[in-house]
């Protein structure tokens, strides 16, 4: 699936089904395969079986959230991310947390988005889309020290990209450091020069 051989992963999961038919985990797979095949009734069916069969099963609950919410059913979302990070037995719940962030932050509910963020960096202060996030968030919010703190964070875990080295340059220009710009700049240019960001630059 991961390759983009959706036929040869729905026969394999198929052949799964009939060895086991009781094993979420392959409905769980089957959802996230009908979600990439834009086929939203079978793949909300497949969540459900894989629920009905395990319930607590949090990377079940964690896939049929992100299903729920590139659906526009944002509340569904949220509780489902929840219950995901509730179980005592997942041991990563601040990536639900996360994801939840994510969700809200997508349809415009950043103060919400933002409790949820904080959240999960209070779980794992190395959660790289939660430090981004946080930071764009606290740069919006005039906070500029702040916003340079989670991007400098972020970029301790994670690779730079377009979106964080944009990032880069705005609070840089906002804190009057000319050095730090002109190095976001040029790797910007140099690594990504055909990114909107780049062209950005331009203008």
């Amino acid at each position: 699936m991961k390759q983009g051989a959706y036929e040869n992963a729905l026969k394999n999961l198929e052949k799964a089904k009939k060895a086991d038919p009781d094993y979420a985990s392959t409905y769980n797979v089957l959802g996230l395969l009908y979600q990439k095949l834009g086929n939203n009734k079978k793949s909300e069916e497949n969540f459900k079986h894989a629920l009905n069969l395990n319930k607590h099963d949090s990377s079940t609950l964690n896939n049929y959230s992100n299903f729920l919410c590139l659906q526009n059913r944002i509340e569904e979302a949220e509780k489902t991310f929840l219950k995901a990070a509730a179980n005592p037995l997942y041991d990563s719940p601040e990536i639900a947390i996360t994801n939840a962030g994510l969700c809200l932050s997508n349809n415009q509910r950043i103060s919400d988005a933002e409790k949820y963020f904080r959240q999960a960096l209070q779980l794992n202060p190395r959660v790289p889309q939660a430090l981004i996030k946080m930071c764009k968030i606290s740069f919006d919010q005039q906070k500029v020290l702040t916003a340079r703190d989670y991007l400098q964070r972020y970029h301790k875990v994670a690779s730079y990209t377009p979106k964080s080295l944009w990032l880069g340059i705005q609070i840089e220009q906002k804190l009057g450091d000319k050095d730090t710009v002109s190095s976001y700049v040029l790797q910007l240019k140099n690594n990504y020069p055909e990114s909107q960001e780049a062209k950005l630059l331009d203008i």
